[in-house]
């Protein structure tokens, strides 16, 4: 698995992620419009939801949005994004992951993670990636930590919903001094993919 020849876009031997600026943006706008779309690590409000994906797509042109691409056929089959990029902070905050359901999840969202986290460290050079997923979703939780995220804690009441309260959220998080490690870790993972079966994928209730 390695990066492709231009860090606008990243691949590994399953998917390839392209950065989408302007008018690229029409590429995937399509999908969340007709609802082919869903979130794959949160849970909460449809219409939350939804408000992700739109401020996702407005605001590629600065923390950088990318179409996800099946590499074998080149359909575009996702979204995936920076949340925030705070460059005087030397952090970066991942955003959800948006699927349309054409590859499985947990291989879907492990291979994404280890672009993503590559592309903070290895281009936006910062010192932290965090990410924020549902607490609910206790495999997905389990999938970030076996790709060597650590799970700093629970901010309660985080994710709105559409009936009943707001669902905590868990912080997870990868720094600069412990990547080198984690990389390859996550590298032989994805290099023996028999491992996402013990993690079946949990989708948000």
């Amino acid at each position: 698995m390695q990066f492709a020849d231009s860090h606008a876009a990243l691949a590994t031997d399953r998917i390839l992620l392209t950065r989408i600026h302007g008018s690229e943006i029409s590429r995937v706008k399509p999908l969340g419009d007709a609802g082919m779309l869903r979130q794959l690590d949160r849970g909460g409000s449809g219409r939350a939801a939804a408000a992700r994906m739109a401020a996702t797509l407005s605001c590629a042109n600065v923390t950088a949005a990318f179409a996800i691409e099946d590499a074998g056929s080149g359909d575009i089959i996702g979204l995936t994004a920076f949340a925030a990029l705070e460059p005087e902070e030397k952090r970066a905050t991942l955003a959800p992951i948006w699927s349309s359901g054409r590859m499985d999840d947990v291989l879907l969202m492990s291979h994404i993670a280890h672009l993503m986290t590559r592309y903070a460290f290895e281009v936006l050079a910062v010192e932290r990636a965090e990410v924020h997923l549902d607490w609910r979703l206790r495999r997905t939780l389990e999938l970030y930590t076996g790709l060597g995220f650590h799970c700093e804690g629970r901010l309660r009441a985080y994710f709105a919903c559409d009936e009943g309260p707001s669902a905590d959220a868990a912080v997870l998080s990868v720094v600069r001094s412990g990547w080198p490690a984690i990389t390859d870790r996550q590298r032989r993972l994805l290099a023996n993919e028999a491992w996402r079966y013990r993690l079946p994928s949990d989708r948000p209730p």
